[in-house]
């Protein structure tokens, strides 16, 4: 699907509005962030989500009694707040750095200030935040814009389950970031007990589950 297996992860877990680097390094034209194109981004989503509905299709035919569609003004408004609170810390980092003439002991005191203040709309004052954590926050605004629907087809297949059908969005924004995070071996495994990923997708619906609450549960719940 994508040349490069880093390719794959950023699809998801990248910057949306902003160019960076592998390394998170963001790109200036004439001291402005470099704009990324969003069309690109949301086609590359796109991609990823097609492979993760044929994967479903392998496993289980009733998904081809199915139509997924997508919501691609919801879907980048996932994305839009994703970054903000996952690179929010990182852009202000990042425009310090590009301030030609700051003093660089000035920039680390305003950094700091920046990390240490709760108002000023960081949710994740972190120039690094870990994976899980990535996940939890994507998995969060899935579950609060719902970009993921479906409709059904004419068929002889029985549909998907009722709890598939109900908590859909839910159930393929969670495997969309599995595929992600399995090119960085990082393996969720909440799907491998039903019961326990019922009750998982229909606390993600209802919104029961908090940015906090998954970025706790998630990294208990991966392979070892």
């Amino acid at each position: 699907m994508f040349p490069n297996r880093a390719d794959c992860y950023f699809a998801l877990f990248q910057d949306v509005l902003y160019e960076h680097d592998a390394g998170v390094n963001y790109l200036f034209n004439g001291g402005q962030f470099k704009q990324r194109d969003k069309v690109v981004v949301i086609k590359q989503i796109a991609t990823m989500a097609d492979l993760v509905y044929q994967l479903l299709i392998d496993k289980d035919v009733s998904f081809n009694q199915c139509k997924p569609l997508i919501d691609y003004p919801a879907l980048l408004g996932v994305f839009t707040r994703y970054s903000r609170d996952i690179y929010g810390f990182r852009r202000i980092s990042a425009k310090l750095q590009n301030i030609g003439g700051m003093d660089r002991k000035l920039q680390e005191q305003l950094e700091q200030i920046i990390l240490e203040g709760a108002d000023f709309g960081f949710k994740i004052p972190s120039n690094n935040p870990y994976i899980e954590r990535q996940a939890a926050v994507l998995l969060y605004w899935f579950s609060v814009l719902k970009p993921f629907h479906i409709s059904f087809k004419d068929g002889h297949n029985p549909p998907p389950e009722s709890y598939i059908q109900s908590y859909f969005n839910e159930y393929f924004a969670y495997f969309l970031i599995c595929l992600a995070l399995h090119t960085q071996s990082v393996n969720l495994i909440i799907h491998e007990d039903k019961e326990v990923f019922k009750e998982f997708l229909n606390q993600l619906h209802f919104r029961n589950l908090s940015r906090s609450s998954l970025e706790f549960f998630l990294p208990s719940m991966k392979a070892k």
